[in-house]
């Protein structure tokens, strides 16, 4: 026979009945190394043998469910149902050897040899630990598979951790119980662990579905931002208490300064979103590093160079609906509390600049039609600029009044309706940005998330801001995003951070175990340079649209993997 040392030697060709002793003074006497645990010990060796098939493995895991619930039927129904059972098993045993007989002990008995029997091989073979196939095949066992559709899966991760955790002790259940002790004292055990080990999957589950597909991938705010190009920072994709953290930091000297440069960044790519919102629709994107009050004209001039270019080919006659709207603008000007020279500046202005303009058959050229848009932007402009607040009123009557003539000559030529649409979509989100880069606060022109929300909400017209509060304004989308994710302002100038640096300096030169926080500071800057945000980005926040898939079908399945995670946790547990 061949017999292997504990250190995991081979001892081939050793006579049969040879004792441990025999051995041992063998090895003695041909130099070799004696296990220390065979000095005190007279037992016989244990045999080496030949180590046990995958397939062996497998199958064994696949009928431990099967002998699990054979022997906790036994134990369920009264003891003569069992009697009988047993005798009749031996009797179909004895007559058509289709069924195992059972030994004196029953099915306890039973399954108890054939553990024996088994973990006696592994031994040979020189076996230890988790028997990680036969896992296996207790998770593929069709019984098991059956337990983890007792419960299908949904809900959020409470639910499913309750689902796994009852999957789980259903399969520790149905666990075999191989100890000589009390059957229900065993059982409870492994229902116990079963139950825990069940409960614990989900959340595991959760886990790897989070690195398949992150939450930040899953973000649909997020998502539109990265497609405006807009480049968020480590705390802003991850959001909530991590984004908190990130503002707090910025007070920090070197770390919040690199940590304003990215979130600034942020703030500068929403600009450039909102220009390019306005240009699009013309053709056009806002040069890059161009923004504030320099984007405003350049936008402003685009604009109006694409009216200007449709406009000669336009001829346009008033209908209904446009004598209706500048009676509607005239009305709320007369009736409202302004002075009467406000009042009769616009009625003057109407009159003389649109209405006179309109010959006699209600109609004018595309030249005329020009010449009124650009005696128009001159009022507005002249009169939004006032100090006076009746002056400023008439200017937003006028607005109304250009709107309707641009909505007229939409109607008046369908053949270039795509073109005139393109623009007054243009102009649309145009006068967003410019109204929130006209606020208090909007330095040089660069507005923030909270200001450009502001301005969202001041230019929706429906009746009582109703668009708004179902967030269906105009470029809301993007507002509510920007807003949620990058915060309500523009980033400080960092005063904080640079009075705190010479304390810690001072602080550095007289204690140096506050060197390493120091040095820490700058190392820590890196991560907010353009390549380390750019990787983290990626890391968190893309992922190809199957992940998402995927990750989903992992949470929804956990609580059907829950008898693998409760067996595991029977079989660490023994």
């Amino acid at each position: 026979m061949d017999v292997r040392l504990p250190d995991g030697t081979l001892i081939q060709n050793v006579p049969d009945g040879t004792t441990k002793a025999d051995l041992v003074a063998k090895l003695k006497n041909n130099g070799m190394n004696v296990p220390a645990e065979w000095m005190s010990t007279t037992a016989p060796p244990t045999p080496a043998g030949p180590p046990m098939s995958r397939m062996e493995k497998i199958g064994q895991g696949v009928v431990d469910p099967v002998n699990g619930g054979a022997q906790l039927l036994t134990h369920l129904l009264p003891d003569g149902v069992v009697k009988a059972g047993n005798n009749f098993n031996n009797w179909l045993a004895d007559k058509t050897g289709l069924v195992a007989k059972l030994p004196e002990g029953g099915v306890d008995k039973q399954v108890r040899e054939q553990e024996k029997a088994y973990q006696q091989k592994r031994a040979a073979a020189g076996e230890q630990g988790v028997d990680w196939w036969r896992v296996g095949g207790n998770v593929v066992s069709p019984v098991n598979l059956t337990v983890g559709r007792l419960i299908p899966g949904g809900g959020g991760l409470g639910m499913r951790t309750i689902k796994g955790a009852v999957n789980g002790g259903v399969s520790g259940a149905l666990s075999p119980t191989v100890t000589e002790g009390d059957y229900w004292d065993e059982k409870a055990k492994q229902v116990g662990l079963a139950t825990v080990g069940g409960g614990i999957v989900p959340s595991a589950v959760a886990g790897v579905s989070r690195v398949v597909s992150p939450l930040a991938s899953r973000a649909q705010d997020l998502a539109l931002l990265r497609s405006e190009g807009i480049r968020t920072t480590l705390g802003q994709t991850l959001g909530g208490f991590a984004n908190t953290v990130e503002q707090k930091a910025m007070s920090l000297p070197l770390l919040g300064d690199a940590i304003r440069a990215a979130r600034q960044r942020s703030v500068d790519d929403l600009n450039q979103a909102v220009a390019n919102r306005a240009l699009t629709p013309v053709g056009q994107q806002l040069p890059p590093g161009m923004k504030g009050r320099e984007a405003v004209d350049a936008i402003k001039t685009a604009l109006g160079d694409a009216y200007d270019k449709v406009l000669p080919n336009l001829t346009v006659k008033a209908d209904g609906s446009f004598m209706r709207e500048l009676a509607q603008t005239h009305s709320m000007v007369q009736t409202g509390a302004l002075a009467p020279t406000a009042v009769q500046a616009f009625n003057r202005i109407l009159t003389n600049d649109v209405l006179s303009k309109l010959q006699g058959q209600g109609a004018m050229t595309g030249q005329t039609l020009k010449a009124v848009e650009s005696d128009l932007g001159q009022q507005i402009s002249r009169l939004g600029a006032s100090t006076d607040a009746d002056q400023r009123l008439v200017a937003d009557a006028l607005k109304n009044v250009r709107a309707s003539l641009r909505d007229l000559a939409t109607r008046s030529n369908p053949g270039a309706a795509k073109e005139l649409a393109a623009v007054n979509s243009g102009y649309a989100n145009f006068k967003r940005l410019e109204k929130a880069a006209s606020y208090v606060g909007a330095e040089d022109g660069v507005f923030s998330p909270s200001q450009l929300q502001t301005a969202v909400k001041a230019l929706d017209r429906s009746k009582d801001k109703g668009a708004f509060a179902r967030g269906d304004a105009l470029m809301q989308d993007l507002s509510d995003a920007a807003k949620g994710r990058l915060g309500n302002g523009v980033p400080d100038s960092g005063t904080a951070g640079r009075l705190a640096l010479p304390a810690m300096l001072g602080a550095a030169l007289y204690d140096p175990s506050k060197w390493p926080q120091l040095a820490a500071l700058p190392a820590a800057s890196l991560l907010y340079s353009r390549p380390a945000q750019y990787l983290a980005r990626g890391l968190l926040a893309s992922r190809p649209a199957s992940a998402e898939k995927v990750a989903g079908l992992l949470d929804e399945a956990s609580p059907m993997l829950a008898p693998a995670g409760g067996l595991l946790a029977v079989g660490v547990g023994k």
